[in-house]
């Protein structure tokens, strides 16, 4: 009989935090000593920080993002037993996301006005979002979550991230709107779609419950 595959989360977590360590060392390099013609003078070293401005702003939120992200999937981590295949190939999905974060980043911090990397840009964190929410409703699925945790705790947990999820989606219709009217739409939708799914695990839980 073939074994099942499943890994220790703590080397999943010594993975993660490797990856995340790298990737916000990464953000950083796209801030420039900008170039200027009399290094003595104090105006003109303002004025070339003032207009590399947006590229540090992106820094300092691409990094925060992350941060979110990192603490995110810890706290997701820890009400996880262990890791099986999907439950593994999902973070690599997610890590992947984050190793290409600080592309985006740089992308957004250099072409702010443009719409294509404003979109690239929602869309990671879109997709980053997610994975997340997948990775824990299939350890849910799975029943891979802890044994202390309680079944409704897991359930609460899934339906924050789905919450967050549809918050995410409909705010991310004005963006949407820039493209066309069908873009907005569909991220309307999808927002109510994820809604959806989580007003009908609140229902779920109020059958069982009586």
């Amino acid at each position: 009989m073939t074994k099942k595959f499943h890994l220790h989360k703590a080397r999943l977590e010594t993975l993660v935090d490797a990856v995340f360590a790298i990737a916000m060392t990464i953000l950083v390099l796209e801030v420039k000593v900008p170039p200027i013609v009399d290094k003595f003078s104090a105006m003109e070293l303002l004025h070339a920080l003032a207009h590399d401005g947006v590229v540090i702003f992106a820094y300092f939120v691409s990094f925060s993002a992350l941060g979110v992200f990192w603490v995110w999937h810890h706290k997701l981590t820890e009400r996880i037993a262990e890791i099986d295949l999907p439950l593994l190939v999902c973070s690599l999905v997610f890590l992947s996301l984050i190793c290409f974060f600080p592309f985006v980043a740089a992308l957004f911090g250099r072409y702010p006005q443009n719409l294509t990397a404003n979109i690239v840009y929602v869309v990671l964190l879109g997709l980053i979002l997610a994975s997340q929410t997948l990775f824990f409703w299939l350890a849910i699925e799975r029943k891979k979550i802890a044994e202390f945790i309680k079944h409704e705790e897991a359930l609460n947990t899934h339906r924050t991230n789905l919450l967050s999820l549809a918050i995410f989606c409909i705010s991310l219709s004005a963006t949407g709107l820039r493209i066309s009217i069908y873009a907005a739409l569909t991220c309307v939708l999808a927002g109510i779609f994820f809604l959806w799914r989580f007003m009908q695990s609140k229902k779920h839980s109020k059958k069982q419950s009586k």
